[in-house]
């Protein structure tokens, strides 16, 4: 099992958890550092909700997060939720200015801590580069997120590679880093569907932990997911968990309040935020999704996607308040028949209350 606190904040968070009766947990959000010129990034009409009649707008605006006024709030809502971290979109050296000028040096930061999510950008060309750059860079600065002692980078999409190609791809990692003086704790998006056992043993002894960041596509129903489809993605999970600590090595549960990327991209149909049908109430799918999660006997950390990727419509950062429509400006285009409701902090009220409480089988 991953160790994520020192001896002192451990020892506080144990007694703290006994007297309330809380699960040990740490939560973690995709976030992303691209909304640079309060239009976001691509522009706001790449959004689902600027596209909703009325408009649905977050509760900063569209915002810039070269102010740290953003950045602030951000980080009061973490903390308001029980977000312990952010595993922030990391496209390269020179497109990080608001992760390492902004993000880092916030003086409402507090406890919230931050990694990095490697994206495609990274590629096994600029790898090495890269790791330099990180470890020279982040891995030694106050807040930067460690586990098991040691800096913590996630890798988005693995499982796009090859076995060959993400061994290259891990081995670059490894010595770059090693030659900086650091072991690094790796967590790869490699989970999809059921494990094939034999294709991933090898893959999963390369990283040290496994994840999906597409519970989208690992639920495998659009619209309206049924129970019987969490109960699979479930099922799915568990094998995971099984196979990866086998290994010796992490499983990592994601979980998402819904999916609907049709302002930015064709082709997917979206996932309602309700769970079973319209009858549902808005933020169930997400609320059931972290029971399941939180379920898994053994887990100490969990990944929610996302805290503000709003091209894709998976995020849980306050919205103004606005009554629900399935009305747009593109004829049903975007909404695809599904109402979406101007929703404040509800997600971040079902994070806090599902965190902080025991869940047993």
């Amino acid at each position: 099992m991953m160790k994520i606190c020192n001896l002192a904040a451990c020892l506080v968070f144990i007694s703290a958890a006994f007297a309330v009766g809380a699960k040990e947990i740490k939560v973690g959000a995709y976030y992303y550092a691209w909304h640079g010129d309060n239009n976001f990034h691509g522009g706001a009409d790449t959004v689902l909700r600027y596209h909703l009649s009325p408009k649905q707008t977050p509760v900063l605006g569209w915002y810039n997060q070269q102010n740290n006024e953003v950045i602030s709030q951000h980080y009061k809502w973490a903390e308001y939720a029980g977000i312990d971290f952010f595993v922030v979109s990391f496209w390269g050296k020179g497109s990080d200015s608001i992760l390492r000028e902004k993000m880092f040096n916030n003086s409402n930061r507090g406890n919230t801590e931050l990694a990095v999510f490697l994206e495609p950008s990274i590629s096994s060309e600029n790898i090495s580069s890269q790791m330099d750059y990180l470890c020279q860079n982040y891995f030694n600065k106050e807040g930067y997120l460690h586990i098991d002692g040691k800096p913590a980078v996630f890798i988005y999409i693995t499982r796009s590679k090859s076995t060959k190609q993400l061994a290259r791809y891990i081995k670059n990692i490894r010595s770059r880093a090693a030659a900086n003086g650091y072991e690094v704790y790796l967590a790869g998006d490699e989970v999809w569907a059921a494990p094939n056992r034999d294709y991933e043993k090898k893959r999963i002894s390369m990283l040290d932990a496994v994840t999906n960041y597409d519970v989208y596509g690992n639920l495998g129903r659009r619209k309206y997911v049924q129970p019987s489809h969490l109960n699979h993605w479930q099922a799915n999970n568990k094998k995971w968990k099984q196979l990866a600590e086998n290994l010796g090595k992490d499983f990592i549960p994601a979980v998402s309040p819904g999916f609907n990327d049709t302002a930015v991209r064709k082709g997917h149909t979206p996932s309602s935020r309700k769970l079973q049908g319209e009858k549902g109430e808005f933020g169930s799918l997400f609320s059931a999704l972290l029971e399941r999660a939180l379920k898994l006997e053994g887990s100490d950390m969990i990944m929610i996607t996302s805290w503000n990727e709003w091209h894709e419509d998976t995020q849980i950062e306050p919205v103004s308040p606005a009554e629900p429509t399935k009305k747009d400006d593109g004829e049903g285009r975007y909404t695809k028949g599904l109402a979406y409701s101007g929703y404040g902090k509800l997600y971040l009220d079902i994070l806090r209350e599902k965190t902080s409480t025991v869940l047993s089988d």
